[in-house]
């Protein structure tokens, strides 16, 4: 068995929901049959203090709150799915305190790690890409725009010097 200690990260609002999310999140390590939980701790939420002069309207501040969760894992492979799955922004590992790999786990977890990293690329290149072609729409749009704003200014000035040669007064007859 291999015995960690792994701290789970969340940022969000409102602190009842994120409170919410992290035990459910955190909670589901003990859905896992071949994990042992020896003790899970949630942190209450604290609120995330602005840049140094902005001030942040009540109801849109933003909170923070950590699990910090200790159980144990058959085995080193076992331990890395978990942290894979529950994305730790800490990972501490207890017992042993030396550990040993045949070269299958080593092979299994390096190959593991491999394939998650070329997901996580994919999944960057392809974010990228789609901000890269909002940005062009947005471009698009604002010329689109400054050229409609540029039409109505040369209208109505059209409006206006047509306007003035054109009226009449009009006379009464007696």
């Amino acid at each position: 068995m291999v015995r960690a200690i792994m701290i789970v990260e969340m940022a969000g609002r409102p602190a009842a929901h994120l409170t919410e999310a992290i035990e459910k999140h955190i909670g589901s390590l003990g859905n896992i049959k071949d994990l042992e939980i020896n003790e899970i701790k949630v942190s209450e939420p604290r609120v995330i203090v602005a840049e140094e002069g902005k001030e942040v309207p009540k109801g849109e501040e933003m909170f923070t709150t950590f699990a910090e969760a200790d159980f144990e894992a058959p085995s080193f492979a076992r331990l890395s799915e978990t942290m894979f799955d529950f994305m730790p922004s800490s990972i501490e590992v207890v017992e042993p305190s030396k550990v040993n790999f045949e070269a299958t786990e080593a092979t299994e977890l390096l190959n593991n790690l491999s394939g998650r990293l070329h997901r996580y690329d994919e999944v960057a290149k392809i974010a990228g890409e789609r901000l890269r072609q909002m940005g062009a729409q947005l471009q698009a749009m604002q010329k689109a725009l400054l050229e409609r704003d540029a039409d109505i200014v040369e209208l109505k000035k059209r409006k206006i010097t047509k306007g003035k040669g054109t009226r009449k007064k009009s006379v009464k007859k007696k």
